[in-house]
């Protein structure tokens, strides 16, 4: 199936939509662009790099504050295929019909709610990815709920999550690709820290998430994505080597 959206992909590159530059993200490409995906898009709360074969994004990216995750717009849980997407790549709702799967997002509902436009497009199919409701509602929720905490406490933080994609997936739907684990990065500006996650896709409670700490170097090995490339590179370095315990 691979091979043949590759063949689609190549023959139409001419037709495809532009995609937005950095910047045009408002600020959540200011630290750099994990890298060109097939498609960038650009919302009010964060910046998507969408992946065509996988139907599923390979980053997607937010700068966030302590005065925006303490916004709160109600959240409308209604979930929308993103027509800017061409429309042999999208993902729909209807792919995780019945398939066991939660429609989980990439940047999470309850940190885009600053705004009710950012609330509502934080619900788009490309900010979806599957995962198991043990995963979804057990620790990546709870890291979604540490990551609001640190902003509170460091003011502002830069935050790049997705898939890691091995080559050994599978998926639902009309090719919807189910990844087998999943990362989060995150940036503290201000004190140049960083703190990386490589959580596996299975159930997963938040008292195990200090496990599943590593670099941000680890997760760029594992992604073949390029974080906080804006960064002075000797200041890149260091803090994309460093292993904490837990901020």
């Amino acid at each position: 199936m691979k091979h043949i959206l590759l063949a689609i992909l190549s023959l139409n590159l001419a037709l495809l939509p532009t995609t937005a530059s950095a910047n045009e993200c408002n600020r959540h490409l200011e630290k750099g662009t994990p890298n060109n995906s097939d498609q960038i898009l650009c919302r009010d709360g964060y910046a998507v790099g969408y992946n065509y074969q996988n139907k599923v994004s390979n980053w997607v990216a937010y700068h966030i504050t302590k005065e925006s995750v303490n916004a709160f717009y109600e959240r409308s849980n209604r979930f929308k295929t993103d027509t800017d997407l061409p429309e042999n790549f999208r993902a729909t709702s209807n792919d995780y019909s019945k398939s066991g799967y939660d429609r989980g997002h990439l940047a999470p509902s309850g940190t885009m709610d600053f705004s009710q436009e950012s609330m509502q497009q934080s619900f788009l199919m490309s900010n979806m990815a599957p995962q198991l409701p043990g995963f979804n509602r057990g620790g990546w929720k709870g890291l979604e709920e540490k990551v609001r905490n640190w902003a509170n406490a460091y003011d502002e933080l830069y935050v790049v999550s997705g898939p890691v994609w091995d080559g050994n997936e599978t998926y639902i739907g009309n090719g919807v690709y189910i990844p087998n684990s999943f990362y989060k990065v995150i940036l503290d500006p201000y004190y140049n820290d960083a703190i990386a996650f490589i959580i596996p896709h299975r159930k997963v409670s938040s008292s195990e998430l200090s496990s599943f700490i590593t670099t941000v170097d680890e997760v760029e090995e594992a992604t073949q994505l390029n974080f906080f490339s804006e960064l002075p590179d000797n200041i890149e370095n260091e803090i994309e080597a460093q292993m904490w315990d837990m901020w």
